[in-house]
């Protein structure tokens, strides 16, 4: 399973914040718990109920990213999904 795989299940509050937060690499308890209510599945998570990104998980929502941002923009205009440099997802 991948953000990928269950992106359109997600809630969309979890969406634009796995947008706006490009420097995470684990997706936070409270979050998992929302993701796992909207799709109906269970994440594998860690000790502490977090769900570690992978390789994969970044660069699919770096590409989400990009597809929100208008050409030339450094950042997000207000009300795009996702908040921020646009640059910063690409660490």
């Amino acid at each position: 399973m991948t953000i990928r795989t269950l992106w359109t299940s997600i809630d969309p509050t979890v969406q634009q914040w796995l947008l706006a937060n490009p420097g995470c690499l684990v997706l936070p308890r409270t979050l998992v718990n929302r993701v796992e209510a909207s799709s109906g599945t269970s994440m594998t998570t860690d000790g502490h109920g977090e769900y570690l990104l992978s390789e994969e998980d970044l660069d699919y929502l770096k590409g989400r990213r990009r597809e929100d941002i208008p050409d030339g923009a450094t950042e997000v205009p207000a009300g795009v999904r996702g908040a921020g440099p646009a640059e910063a997802l690409d660490r």
